[in-house]
């Protein structure tokens, strides 16, 4: 016995396969790994990326059908190529993982495969004049907080976290890690490196200027300056 959730997602599966530019269809996101035949699946949303021979780099398209929000994503081939050479971290996380549901002409293992071995890689490799220019951008903010300590007011606890946010996001850069969605920061660190999770931590409860330059000073100690760099506050 097939469910609604199920019936309505064939329905509007088979309205793409039934196009000749379709050349593979994936589930991805959080519907991917359940079983959408389950007779008391409760879902509502799902998400598709469709690749295509011919179109847009990347074209979305949101449909709400019967309370079920489809997020369908196409990508051409083109597309593929680009985000692929592009390294984008949503694309290629998604991919790497995600579940055929269509395949034309065999190749969407292919694609799915290409897609992993780009995501294992890693991101584009910063230079160190790049990671320098980072340490200098998140020094110069956290200073601007100095003078701001002995006001507990909310523009100081909000620039706070702000600024631990581009130190966070700083340690993945200039450790050539990919860098998650904001949501997910504190999760992949607490993975990455539970140490420095737990000093964050601290700091998001004592809103202490010292606590967040201690913090700067240790992602980026093995960032120096050249001596033609030069910083004045």
């Amino acid at each position: 016995m097939t469910n609604s959730i199920y019936e309505t997602y064939e329905t509007e599966l088979e309205k793409i396969k039934k196009s000749s530019n379709t050349i593979a269809i994936f589930l991805v996101g959080s519907s991917k790994g359940l079983d959408l035949r389950e007779t008391n699946l409760k879902l509502n949303d799902i998400d598709i990326f469709v690749f295509v021979n011919q179109g847009e780099i990347q074209e979305r398209v949101i449909k709400y059908i019967n309370d079920i929000e489809f997020d369908i994503n196409y990508f051409s081939r083109n597309g593929l190529k680009y985000l692929v050479n592009n390294k984008e971290y949503f694309f290629l996380k998604e991919m790497k993982d995600a579940q055929v549901i269509y395949d034309k002409n065999n190749t969407a293992i292919h694609i799915k495969e290409l897609c992993r071995r780009s995501y294992l890689e890693g991101p584009k490799k910063l230079s160190y004049s790049e990671k320098q220019f980072i340490k200098i951008d998140v020094e110069s903010k956290i200073l601007r907080l100095k003078y701001k300590e002995k006001f507990e007011n909310f523009e100081y606890k909000f620039l706070t976290n702000l600024y631990l946010k581009d130190i966070i996001i700083g340690y993945f850069k200039i450790n050539d890690k990919w860098v998650p969605k904001d949501k997910n920061l504190l999760k992949e660190l607490k993975k990455e490196n539970k140490e420095l999770f737990n000093f964050i931590e601290e700091i998001h409860e004592e809103y202490d200027y010292n606590l967040l330059l201690q913090l700067y000073n240790h992602i980026f100690k093995e960032i120096k300056y050249t001596k033609s760099i030069k910083i004045t506050y």
